[in-house]
Parts: C-alpha cells; sequence; structure tokens
C-alpha cells in the first residue's frame, strides 16, 4: 500500500505481515480467543517497533475496543470458557441474586450499543462506537490526536487483528 505519507509507508513496510486485506471473519471472535495480555503485549511490540509511543490514553482506548469486541459482538462461542467458568454460569442461572461478572461488563462497555458479526466487520461501524464512547474527551478530535492514521486501523495494525472493511478510504482521505 503506497500512500502520500513516507511516514505511514515506513509504518506498512515494517509490519507488512498485519497489514492483512479486510476479512470477513470478525476481529471479535479473535479478541475473545486470544489472551488480553498476549494482545496487549503484542501492540507493545509492534509500536516500539513502529517507534509509535503509547500513553495510558491510547490504551484506554485500545482496551475499550477489545472489550467492545470480546463483550459487545456477535460470535459463536457462548459466554463462559471451560469446564469450571461453564458449572459457575449454570449455577448463576438458577440463582436469582447472582449476577454474571460478564453481564456487569456487558452493561457498561455496551451501553453505546451492540453489533452483529456482519457489522462488526465494518470499520464504519465499529468507529461510531468509538465516537459515542470518547464523546466526553473530545470524541473524533481526541481519537485523531492520539491515533493520527485512524484509530480503529492503527489498532488492528498493530494488534494484528484482520482489517476491518473500508477502514481506509484513499479517494476521501479517511481512515477509521
Amino acid at each position: 500500500m503506497n500512500t502520500t505519507d513516507e511516514n505511514l509507508d515506513a509504518i506498512l513496510d515494517e509490519l507488512a505481515p498485519v497489514a492483512l486485506p479486510p476479512a470477513d471473519y470478525p476481529p471479535a471472535v479473535i479478541v475473545r480467543d486470544t489472551p488480553r495480555e498476549e494482545l496487549l503485549e503484542r501492540v507493545r511490540t509492534n509500536a516500539k517497533t513502529v517507534g509509535i509511543e503509547l500513553t495510558d490514553e491510547h490504551f484506554e482506548v485500545i482496551n475499550f475496543l477489545f472489550d467492545f469486541y470480546q463483550y459487545c459482538c456477535e460470535g459463536e462461542q457462548p459466554v463462559y470458557a471451560g469446564s469450571k467458568a461453564y458449572w459457575d454460569y449454570i449455577a448463576c442461572l438458577n440463582d436469582p441474586k447472582c449476577v454474571q461478572e460478564e453481564e456487569r461488563k456487558n452493561e457498561e462497555v455496551c451501553r453505546y450499543g451492540k453489533l452483529s458479526k456482519k457489522e462488526a466487520t465494518s470499520a464504519y461501524r465499529v468507529y461510531r462506537i468509538l465516537l459515542k464512547a470518547f464523546r466526553d474527551k473530545g470524541g473524533k478530535k481526541h481519537l485523531y490526536r492520539l491515533f493520527p492514521y485512524g484509530p480503529i486501523f492503527t489498532i488492528h495494525l498493530l494488534a494484528q487483528l484482520p482489517r476491518l472493511r473500508h477502514d481506509v478510504d484513499p479517494h476521501f482521505g479517511t481512515a477509521y
């Protein structure tokens, strides 16, 4: 991918194996299957490789996006993993006073909306959720100050997640 920005070209050259074509496979499934610490370590390593300095503000957006993918996008997997978690889940279903930690997390993260499997592969849909979530901090200005090449495009690139559909539109100079 050749752009008019030499810095971006250098980043894409360095992370070439990461620059995947847009996928039908929702990144939410990958985020659910990969331990969070592994994803964050991948982001740190790739950011260091290309010379991007990440702050706590960056990680707030990154963690929000990972939480959103994990809890608010339709997937093919149940909300539990492993037999102990399954039986805890079943026990909680039978106890009216029990509230799953997953449900509490869903209420907190999903207050900006949920996406279907197909919607979760569209950059614009995910971008709208980020705008709502970070409206109080400045919305679009805040996100593009942190991620000049687009928050979703950059996070996916650093985390080695499949690119979303229409994450970059060079004709309009847009990167989500």
